[in-house]
């Protein structure tokens, strides 16, 4: 057993399964996955309506302010269904974009995972692994899901790239509904049984 802890990045299941179902905060070596704030809002806003954030394969929110901040009042953010993570990188606390995960409906012990690297100067970095990678394992590990779908455009290779590496398998190809756009994509799974055999969750090398 590793002796670790989230703080430095490093995974330690034991302390893992010992924390609150109330965490508001992941950690990771480069990054902190955290609640969004009152004070996040308007650069959620921001990015919600600017091309270079949401790039070629996401689709655009067109969030309003009040409509967010009433999201954020009701709940509806972050509970036990969904939650919304803020990424900030840890050395200099500057927002990186966000990491969203809910339980479909109908589909027990499955959640959906979506990313966005919306601070478009940081891509191609490594950071949208990083997060994807520690939400998995807090997934898995401590809030117990079962399986985690991902859908990704067609034409985006790199994430495809990143989820296999992470261990999703391809499950097939479709077209999904993202945001009231019809995409032509892939869906893209992970199981726990899979998950427990990834190297990649055990050692701690992003």
């Amino acid at each position: 057993m590793f002796n670790c802890s989230w703080a430095d990045g490093v995974i330690c299941m034991d302390q893992v399964k010992a924390m609150s179902h109330f965490i508001e905060k992941l950690y990771t070596n480069r990054l902190m996955l955290r609640k969004v704030r009152q004070s996040d809002l308007a650069l959620l806003v921001q990015w919600s309506q600017s091309k270079d954030s949401y790039g070629d394969y996401l689709s655009p929110e067109f969030f309003e302010l009040h409509h967010l901040q009433q999201k954020l009042d009701s709940g509806v953010l972050w509970n036990d269904e969904e939650k919304i993570f803020l990424i900030e990188r840890r050395r200099d606390a500057i927002p990186l974009g966000t990491i969203h995960y809910w339980q479909p409906p109908g589909k027990v012990d499955t959640v959906t995972v979506s990313v966005k690297i919306a601070n478009f100067s940081e891509r191609n970095k490594g950071y949208g692994t990083e997060a994807q990678k520690f939400l998995l394992i807090y997934l898995f590990d401590k809030i117990g899901v079962k399986r985690v779908e991902m859908y990704t455009d067609i034409d985006n290779l790199g994430q495809q790239r990143c989820l296999r590496k992470l261990g999703f398998r391809l499950v097939e190809s479709l077209t999904y509904d993202d945001l009231h756009i019809k995409r032509t994509g892939n869906l893209y799974r992970l199981d726990v049984s899979h998950y427990s055999e990834e190297l990649i969750y055990r050692f701690h090398y992003e």
